[in-house]
């Protein structure tokens, strides 16, 4: 199974006629590595917390709150605290769902305030859209869940559109190279990638693209790589059934020690275990 960086969202048919996603998780723990979609996120956080990575700086949203992130910007998440269940509903709305609504929309971003009196009824929409598709579907259920997310898009783009200004439009040019270095890794963790070669992929010199890999994603390139390698070693490990050495090697690690190392070190437990179901997060 191969990581996903740049996220392909596939819409539903269903939700507003492909321009839409929704989505529910309730879990224990839970990690999602750096990535990047063209689509507006917005998650409702009904149970427990979630830390969202932004631009390599981390912030908590609490129980009850949403969060939001831009088209184009590379961001991550984690369930907290790792022992209880959490959950939430997300929904991406796509470039060309926005684009339908403000035509100029790479113009704009998103902007919501903290304590904005408008955030309450952002999370009745959500709430109501989670109800319908999740909790207690009826008839005509998706008629309705298409005019909520119509009537989100609304709320947003006539509320919390603001036109970017000259810093915002340099620092999504910078972030264009963090995405494409995700993207490089995302297609090549196999190989025996090094620092310098990936640097110079994206055409930054080896200590500047230190620094700023990190910056921007929040991780460093080395413990990244790790993690692409890992989930990836984990996925083959659990979806074909293949020893611990077999799944360290296909996905790059150069050895099962390796792998045990690295797991040890994201879920707190070794390959092993995590297999039998006793990894914390996950």
């Amino acid at each position: 199974m191969q990581e996903i960086l740049y996220e392909q969202v596939h819409y539903s048919e269903q939700n507003a006629g492909k321009l839409a996603f929704v989505s529910k998780y309730d879990r224990i723990g839970g990690v999602t590595l750096p990535h990047w979609h063209d689509a507006f996120e917005i998650t409702y956080v009904q149970k427990s917390e979630l830390e969202l990575t932004v631009g390599g700086k981390a912030r908590i949203i609490s129980e009850g709150d949403i969060s939001y992130v831009n088209s184009g910007v590379v961001h991550s998440t984690r369930s907290v605290p790792s022992d209880r269940r959490g959950s939430g509903v997300i929904v991406l709305l796509s470039e060309s769902m926005m684009k339908t609504a403000c035509p100029e929309y790479e113009k704009y971003r998103f902007e919501i305030p903290e304590g904005d009196p408008g955030r309450e009824e952002l999370k009745r929409i959500i709430g109501e859209i989670s109800q319908c598709k999740f909790e207690k579907p009826v008839p005509f259920s998706q008629a309705r869940i298409n005019a909520l997310l119509w009537e989100l898009c609304y709320r947003l783009c006539s509320q919390y559109l603001v036109e970017k200004n000259e810093q915002q439009i340099s620092e999504q040019k910078e972030d264009y190279l963090a995405r494409k270095a995700l993207q490089y890794i995302d297609q090549n963790f196999r190989e025996k990638l090094t620092l310098s070669s990936v640097a110079m992929e994206v055409g930054l010199q080896k200590n500047y693209f230190c620094r700023y890999f990190k910056k921007y994603v929040g991780l460093s390139y080395t413990q990244y790589l790790a993690r692409v390698r890992l989930r990836n070693a984990l996925a083959y490990m659990m979806d074909f059934g293949a020893s611990v050495m077999d799944s360290a090697i296909q996905a790059g690690f150069p050895s099962a020690r390796a792998m045990t190392i690295c797991c040890r070190e994201v879920y707190g437990v070794t390959p092993a275990q995590y297999r039998a179901g006793e990894a914390k997060t996950g």
